[in-house]
């Protein structure tokens, strides 16, 4: 009887779950709204802010910021390849229209040993994950996090605090 009755309740739940669908009719044949570029509201969102500037040391296998004041908006970002061999810096997930494109695909910069590259970055605040995408180069130890702040108050209190990506990177070369 136990059984009989909870197999009665499991087909009412099922009827009542059926009848009870989160799409509309005639949901499932809706196309998606395009946006013609260039019409009000269409335009990709941007982050703005008064942007900053980063400063990264690279090289074989290895990003090190010595440098930040990463406030939202546009970043310029140099990285000093240390070492000898070529390396880029790519901020994965950056707005579009941040890119050099070419050989480098979507890094901002890159470099040859021995030599400074100088990039661009539109940011969201946040935190950032930065790779060198050179084939086998992520995988071997180059990747690191980015904190992109949302004010400079924000970011002048992880100064003062001592909570910047320099102060983790500091810490992590000393262990």
């Amino acid at each position: 009887m136990r059984r009989s009755l909870l197999g009665l309740l499991a087909a009412g739940a099922a009827l009542l779950v059926a009848g009870c669908s989160p799409i509309p009719d005639g949901a499932v044949e809706a196309q998606a709204l395009e946006c013609p570029p260039g019409e009000e509201g269409c335009d990709d969102i941007r982050p703005i802010g008064p942007g900053g500037s980063v400063e990264f040391d690279m090289g074989n296998f290895w990003f090190e910021i010595t440098d930040t004041a990463a406030v939202t908006g546009e970043i310029e970002v140099t990285a000093n390849n240390v070492e000898d061999g070529y390396h880029n810096v790519e901020v994965l997930g950056a707005a579009a229209g941040s890119f050099m494109g070419g050989p480098d695909g979507d890094a901002i910069l890159g470099a040859d040993g021995g030599e400074t590259g100088t990039g661009e970055v539109e940011l969201f605040p946040g935190e950032w994950t930065v790779i060198c995408n050179v084939p086998g180069h992520r995988a071997a130890g180059m990747e690191t996090t980015l904190t992109v702040y949302a004010t400079e108050d924000e970011l002048e209190a992880a100064i003062e605090a001592g909570e910047t990506d320099v102060d983790r990177d500091e810490e992590l070369a000393r262990s």
